[in-house]
C-alpha cells in the first residue's frame, strides 16, 4: 500500500510543477515517502496542470497540519490515506476549521458529516449491486463470509434471507477448521465472499481442498476479495473501470483518479464551487459507481455483464464451476449416488424385480432429503443405471457404465443378480472408479470375501440357503431334492445349501447332474430340460428346495404340473420371496402354480420389521400405488440409508466423504435400525449380522390367488430354534408333517414304472450263484476226503464245563434263527424273532430300510473280515506263532485265532457269504444293457460299471478264498482247544457248509423268482437235513446232538407254515398259521426238556470253585495250545500221509 501511495505522490507532483492550479494537502500514512525513481511516471499526465502538491507532509501531531495550512493558504483539498478511524476524525475537526474538503480513500464512520468524501462507493452501493445479482439468480441459500469487524455486511445478510448462514472469520489461522467442520456439515452449495484479500485467498484454498467448489456449486465474490481469484467458474461484482484491479491501493488509484478527473473537466477553482460540486455529483458523500460482472474463464477475468440503478444485463457468456453454463440452484447441497435399478437383461428378457425392489431407494430418498433428522443440510442424487439386472453381459454393461462413467456417484447401489454385482464390481476397477457398491440381496457366497471385494458389502447373506438344514432338521426331514440355476449366483447358493445339509446328515436325493440348469429360460426353453425333472420326480422326493428367480420359477412349477404332480405330492422350499411372489402372477397358468404352490414354505430373510418397516411398506405403497410391494423394496431402503447414515457421520466429524476407503470403513462400522430390523455387517466379512430368518408359507385368498403368510421365525444360534406365530399347515391341508417321499418304501432315483425284471441279469446272477455253490461242494468234499474223514470219541464221563464248551452249545441257538431267516420270508412274525434273525443273520435287505448307505459300510466290514480270516488261517496252518514266537504280532495272531476262528469261520459263515453274493443281485432294471441294471441292495448303483464292477470282482475272489479255509478249519480249531469237551463231527460240518451255501443261493435266486417254490424246496432240503441230523449224530455229546436236530425240525415246521401260507395266497402267517407255529415251537421246546432228562443225562457240570470268568481267562491266554496239536492232524488223512502244512 505504501509503494502505491508513494506513486501517487510522485505522480501529483508532477502535476503540480506544470500548472498553476488548485491546491491540494496530502497527508500521508507514514514518513517514508523518500522514493525519487516514480517521479517520471505518467499515469496522471492527462489530468490538466491545475494542481500544486505538498510533498513531505507528516502526520504527526496537529502543529505539522497546521504548518501545512498556513504555508499552502489556498489549499481547496485534504486528501486523506489514513486508515484510522481517530486520524480520519483529527482531519475532519482540522477541514472544517480551514474550510478544506475532506476526501478519503475509505470512510470509516456511520454516516457522512460535514465535508468529508469518500473516493470510493458506497458500502450500501456495493452491497445493493451484490444482492441484485444474487436476486437475479434466485440464490437466497449458502453461506457467506465476512471478517469480523463488518458487522453491517452480516445484518444486511439476514435481512436478504434467513436461510442464509454467515460465517465471520476471527482470524486467519481459523479458516481451515471453520470450512471443514462447520461449512462441510452445512450443505451449502453457494459461497459467498466479503473478506479482506488475504482472508479471501485461504478460504479459497481451504474451500477447493474440501472439495467443495465442485461442479453444480457456485462462488461470488465482491472487489476486495476477488484479489488473486483465480477459480474458474467464479463470479466477481465490482466498479466499472476496477474490473482488472490487482489490490486494494490500485482500487484506490483508480477511485481517485475519476473523482480529480471530474474536478479538472469541470474549471472548479474556488471551494464553494467545489463543495457545490462534490455535493451534487456524489450520492450522500460517496463515489457514485457502475458496477460489472466478471467471470473468472481459463484464469482470465471477463466481463460478462454490468449493472446499474439495480438492473443486471448480461453481453457475455457465463461459466460456472466445473464449466458448466447452467446457474447453479439455490438448493441444499447434492451428494450424488447411483443405483442400479433398471429392467434390462441382454439378450434376454426383461425382468421387472429389480425396479420394484428399487422403489425403497427411492422412497428412503425422499425421506432423507425431506426431512431433518439425517443429512439436513444435504439433498441425495441417484443416477439410475440400466446396465443389466439379472443376467450379466460384460460387452454391453462395460459400454453402458462408461457411456456415463460421470455419472458414478460417491456410492452405488448394486443390483441383486450376484453375475451383474460382480461384473459390474470388475467394470469399475476397469474403469478406474473406485466407490463402494452397496447389495441388498445378492446371495452369491464368493461377495462374502471382504478381501476378494473390500469394496462391497451386502445387506443380505449366502448363508441363509445353508439355514435350510437347521430348519429342516429342527422339522425332522432328512431328504431332499435340489434344483439350482447354473450360474454365479445359483452356484453359489447350492454350495452353501449342500455343504450345511452334509453337516446335518440330510441328504439330496436326486443325482448331481439333475441338480442344475441354466439360467434366465423362458417357458420354451425350461422343457427342454424335462429329464432332469423326471429324475426328481422319479426320487419320490416330496421337498424340493427350489434355488431359482422369477420368472423362471414359474415355468419349473407349470412344467412339475404338467407332468402329472399334484397338491400333497411336492412341498417346494423356497429362499427368496421372489419365488413366493412371483407365482402369484396372474396368467392363464396361475391354476397349475397354486396346485403346487400352495403350503410352499419360504425361508427368508426379515422385511417390513417394526414401526420403520411398516411406514415404508405403506410409503411405497402411497408413492408408487401398490398394494403389495415388493420385500426386497425394504433391503434397497436399507441400503441407502447405510450410506446415508455414514455420510452423516462423516460430514458430523468433517471427514471426506469423497474418499472411498474412509466411507467404505465407516459404512462397514455403521449400524442403525431400519426397515429390515438391526443392520450391521459382520466383522472381516461383507455379509450382514442376521439375529432370525422369517418362516413362511403361500396361502390361497377367495379369489384363489397365493399370497405370503408369516408362521414363524427361525433363530439359528437360539436355544429355541423355531418360534411360531402361527400354525405352519401342509400342502394336504393338515398339520401333520409329512414324509419325506411320497412313497416312503420306494427311494431310487427312477419311477418305480420304469422299473422291470432283467432276465438276463436273473440268469447272470443264477449263474454266478451256483458256479459258487458247485465250487464250494467240489473243495468241501475233497478237503473231507482228504484229512476230516474221521471219527469222534464220545463223551462217557461227566467233565467240568468250559467256555469253548459254551461257544458251541450257544451255535445251535444262533444257526437255529439264522436257518430261520434264509428260508421263506415270515416278516410279519414282530417283533422279537424276525429281529433277532435279523441281527444274527446281517439280513442286508432290513438292514437297508434302517437307514440308507449302511450296506456299503458292512460290505466294507465283511471284506475286512474275509482278510482277518485268511490272514489268521495262515498264521495257524503254517505254525507261524510258534516258528516267529520273537515277533509280538505273530504271537498276537496266533492267540486272536483261538478267539475268533469259530466265529469267523462258523458264525459269520452266512452273513459273510450272502453279502458276497448280494453284489451280484442285478436281475432288475430300466434298460434293455447290463449297465442299466441297477444293485437290489441300493438302487442308485447301476451295475456292471464304475464301483460296481470293482466291488463284483472283489467279492467273486473274496468267497474263493474264504469259503476253502472256512471249510478246512471249521473242525481245525477244535483240535486246538485242550479243554473243549464237545466235539463236532467233521463231516457234519462238512454237510452244514454246504447245506449252508445252498441256501444262501436259494435265497438269492429262486426266492427271488417264486417264494412259493422257494419256500417248497427249503422245506424239503432243511427236512432232509435234520434226517441226516438225527442218524450222524453230530456231537460226541448226546444232549447237543439231539438239540442241534430238534432245532433244524423247528425251522422245518416254521417253513412249512409259511409255504401253506403262501399257497393260500398269504405274504406270511395268517392267524390261524401264527397259532400253530407258536403252539408247535413251544410242543418242541417242552418236548426236548422231556426227552433230555428221561434220556440223555448231563456230563457237563459246573464246579463251585470255578466261575465262567475264570474259564475264560484260562481258555484264552497265551501258550494254551498244545504244542503238539497240528501234527496230529497228520494222522486224520486216510492214507496216512502228510499234510503240506508248513
Amino acid at each position: 500500500m505504501f509503494i502505491t501511495v508513494h506513486k501517487i505522490f510522485s505522480l501529483l507532483f508532477l502535476l503540480a510543477t506544470t500548472s498553476n492550479a488548485i491546491e491540494i494537502i496530502a497527508v500521508s500514512p507514514d514518513n517514508s515517502y523518500r522514493s525519487s525513481d516514480l517521479w517520471n511516471d505518467t499515469y496522471f499526465m492527462d489530468l490538466s496542470e491545475s494542481f500544486q502538491f505538498i510533498i513531505d507532509f507528516h502526520i504527526c501531531n496537529y502543529s505539522s497540519i497546521n504548518y501545512c495550512a498556513e504555508k499552502y493558504p489556498n489549499s481547496l483539498i485534504l486528501l486523506d490515506f489514513s486508515e484510522d478511524s481517530y486520524i480520519q476524525y483529527t482531519l475532519l475537526e482540522f477541514c472544517n476549521y480551514h474550510f478544506l474538503v475532506h476526501l478519503v480513500y475509505q470512510h470509516n464512520f456511520k454516516y457522512n458529516d460535514g465535508l468529508t468524501y469518500s473516493a470510493v462507493s458506497s458500502l450500501s452501493d456495493q452491497m445493493d449491486a451484490f444482492y441484485s445479482l444474487m436476486e437475479h439468480f434466485n440464490w437466497t441459500q449458502g453461506a457467506a463470509f465476512n471478517n469480523k469487524e463488518n458487522y453491517e455486511i452480516k445484518d444486511r445478510f439476514l435481512n436478504f434471507s434467513s436461510f442464509m448462514s454467515i460465517l465471520t472469520i476471527e482470524s486467519l489461522e481459523d479458516i481451515e477448521n471453520l470450512v471443514n467442520q462447520t461449512v462441510a456439515r452445512m450443505g451449502a452449495t453457494l459461497y459467498y465472499l466479503l473478506t479482506s484479500p488475504s482472508e479471501s485467498i485461504k478460504l479459497q484454498n481451504a474451500l477447493t481442498k474440501g472439495k467443495l467448489l465442485t461442479k453444480g456449486n457456485g462462488i461470488l465474490l465482491n472487489q476486495e476479495s476477488a484479489y488473486g481469484c483465480s477459480i474458474d467458474g467464479s463470479l466477481i461484482v465490482t466498479e466499472a473501470g476496477m474490473e482488472f484491479a490487482e489490490s486494494t491501493m490500485e482500487y484506490y488509484e483508480k477511485s481517485l483518479k475519476s473523482i480529480l478527473k471530474l474536478i479538472i473537466q469541470n474549471s472548479i477553482e474556488t471551494f464553494s464551487e467545489l463543495q457545490y460540486f462534490l455535493e451534487s455529483e456524489l450520492e450522500n458523500h460517496y463515489n457514485k459507481a457502475r458496477y460489472s460482472i466478471v467471470n473468472i474463464q481459463n484464469g482470465e477475468r471477463v466481463v460478462v455483464g454490468s449493472i446499474v440503478d439495480r438492473k443486471i444485463n448480461f453481453f457475455g457468456n457465463l461459466t460456472f464451476l466445473g464449466g458448466i453454463s447452467t446457474v447453479p440452484k439455490s438448493i441444499k447441497k447434492v451428494i450424488d449416488l447411483s443405483i442400479t435399478a433398471g429392467t434390462t437383461n441382454p439378450g434376454a428378457l426383461p425382468s421387472t424385480t429389480t425396479k420394484l425392489a428399487a422403489m425403497g431407494a427411492f422412497v428412503a430418498q425422499d425421506e432423507i432429503n425431506a426431512g431433518n433428522s439425517i443429512l439436513p443440510n444435504f439433498q441425495i442424487s441417484m443416477f439410475n443405471f440400466d446396465c443389466g439386472v439379472s443376467l450379466y453381459n460384460a460387452t454391453f454393461a462395460t459400454a453402458c457404465y462408461k457411456n456415463n462413467v460421470d455419472k458414478i456417484g460417491h456410492s452405488h447401489l448394486t443390483t441383486f443378480g450376484s453375475a451383474v454385482a460382480i461384473g459390474q464390481y470388475k467394470i469399475f476397477k476397469a474403469l478406474n472408479v473406485t466407490v463402494p457398491s452397496i447389495g441388498s440381496t445378492n446371495g452369491d457366497g464368493s461377495l462374502a470375501s471382504s478381501t476378494n471385494y473390500p469394496l462391497y458389502v451386502r445387506l443380505y447373506t449366502s448363508l441363509i440357503y445353508s439355514k435350510w438344514s437347521i430348519l429342516l432338521n429342527a422339522l425332522g426331514w432328512k431328504n431332499i431334492a435340489a434344483l439350482y440355476e447354473y450360474n454365479t449366483w445359483g452356484i453359489g447358493v447350492y454350495q452353501a445349501l449342500n455343504i450345511s445339509m452334509q453337516n446335518v446328515g440330510i441328504k439330496i436325493v436326486n443325482p448331481e447332474d439333475s441338480r442344475h440348469m441354466p439360467g434366465n429360460l423362458d417357458r420354451n426353453g425350461v422343457k427342454n430340460y424335462t429329464n432332469i425333472f423326471q429324475t426328481i420326480i422319479n426320487t419320490q422326493a416330496r421337498l424340493i428346495v427350489m434355488m431359482l428367480q422369477c420368472p423362471m420359477c414359474n415355468y419349473v412349477i407349470e412344467l412339475l404340473y404338467d407332468m402329472g404332480l399334484r397338491r400333497g405330492d411336492i412341498v417346494i422350499l423356497a429362499g427368496s420371496q421372489d419365488v413366493s411372489a412371483c407365482i402369484a402372477t396372474n396368467d392363464s397358468y396361475l391354476y397349475k402354480r397354486v396346485e403346487l404352490g400352495v403350503s410352499m414354505i419360504r425361508l427368508s430373510v426379515p422385511y417390513w420389521v417394526g414401526s420403520i418397516g411398516e411406514n415404508t411398506r405403506d410409503g411405497i405403497s402411497e408413492k408408487y400405488n401398490m398394494t403389495t410391494p415388493n420385500s426386497f423394496g425394504c433391503y434397497y431402503y436399507d441400503s441407502l440409508y447405510l450410506v446415508a447414515n455414514a455420510l452423516d457421520f462423516m460430514i458430523d466429524r468433517g471427514y471426506d466423504y469423497a474418499d472411498p476407503y474412509m466411507l467404505m470403513s465407516t459404512i462397514r462400522n455403521t449400524k442403525f435400525t431400519g426397515c429390515s430390523g438391526l443392520i450391521s455387517i459382520g466383522k472381516g466379512t461383507n455379509d450382514r449380522n442376521f439375529e432370525f430368518f422369517y418362516i413362511e408359507e403361500n396361502k390361497i385368498d377367495d379369489q384363489g390367488i397365493p399370497y405370503i403368510h408369516l408362521v414363524g421365525k427361525l433363530y439359528p444360534f437360539g436355544t429355541q430354534v423355531i418360534k411360531y406365530v402361527d400354525t405352519l399347515i401342509y400342502p394336504d391341508g393338515t398339520s401333520i408333517k409329512p414324509t419325506d417321499f411320497r412313497n416312503a418304501n420306494y427311494k431310487c432315483p427312477f419311477s418305480s414304472k420304469e422299473v422291470q425284471t432283467f432276465p438276463k441279469g436273473r440268469i447272470l446272477v443264477f449263474g454266478i450263484c451256483f458256479t459258487i455253490a458247485f465250487i464250494t461242494v467240489l473243495i468241501t468234499f475233497f478237503i473231507w476226503k482228504k484229512w476230516w474223514n474221521i471219527p469222534i470219541e464220545e463223551l462217557k464221563e461227566k467233565k467240568e464245563i468250559s467256555f469253548q464248551d459254551f461257544v458251541v452249545g450257544a451255535t445251535i441257538a444262533i444257526e437255529l434263527f439264522q436257518f430261520c431267516n434264509m428260508g421263506p420270508d415270515f416278516s410279519i412274525v414282530e417283533p422279537f424273532l424276525y429281529n433277532v434273525s435279523d441281527v444274527l443273520s446281517m439280513n442286508l435287505e432290513s438292514v437297508i430300510k434302517l437307514k440308507n448307505g449302511v450296506f456299503w459300510i458292512v460290505v466294507d466290514v465283511v471284506y475286512g473280515g474275509i482278510v482277518l480270516w485268511v490272514i489268521l488261517c495262515l498264521v495257524v496252518l503254517y505254525r507261524l506263532d510258534e516258528k516267529w514266537r520273537f515277533w509280538w504280532i505273530f504271537r498276537f495272531l496266533g492267540w486272536l485265532g483261538d478267539i475268533l476262528m469259530p466265529i469267523l469261520g462258523n458264525l459269520c459263515f452266512i452273513p459273510f457269504v450272502s453279502i458276497c453274493l448280494d453284489i451280484f443281485l442285478c436281475d432288475q432294471s430300466i434298460g434293455d444293457d447290463f449297465t442299466d441294471s441297477f444293485l437290489s441292495a441300493d438302487c442308485y448303483y447301476f451295475c456292471w460299471k464304475d464301483t460296481h464292477l470293482i466291488y463284483a470282482i472283489f467279492s467273486f475272489f473274496a468267497l474263493l478264498a474264504y469259503e476253502p479255509f472256512a471249510v478246512f478249519c471249521r473242525p481245525l480249531w477244535q483240535e486246538f482247544q485242550p479243554i473243549l469237551h464237545v466235539k463236532t463231527l467233521p463231516l457234519y460240518l462238512m454237510v452244514k457248509t454246504v447245506v449252508q451255501t445252498i441256501i444262501i443261493v436259494l435265497s438269492k435266486t429262486l426266492q427271488r423268482a417264486q417264494n412259493l417254490a422257494h419256500a417248497i424246496v427249503f422245506v424239503l432240503l432243511m427236512t432232509g437235513y435234520a434226517i441226516f441230523i438225527f442218524r450222524m449224530k453230530p456231537y460226541n455229546y448226546a444232549r447237543f446232538s439231539f438239540w442241534q436236530g430238534l432245532s433244524i425240525v423247528g425251522v422245518v415246521w416254521l417253513s412249512l407254515l409259511l409255504a401253506i401260507g403262501l399257497g393260500l395266497g398269504d405274504n406270511g402267517l395268517s392267524i390261524p398259521l401264527l397259532c400253530c407255529w407258536i403252539i408247535g415251537w413251544l410242543f418242541l421246546l417242552f418236548f426236548g426238556l422231556y426227552v433230555q432228562f428221561k434220556k440223555y443225562p448231563s456230563l457237563l457240570i459246573t464246579k463251585k470253585s470255578r466261575d465262567t470268568s475264570t474259564l475264560f481267562r484260562f481258555a484264552f491266554t497265551f501258550g494254551n495250545k498244545s504244542k503238539n496239536s497240528l501234527n496230529e492232524i497228520h494222522k486224520m488223512s486216510t492214507h496216512h500221509k502228510t499234510m503240506p502244512l508248513g
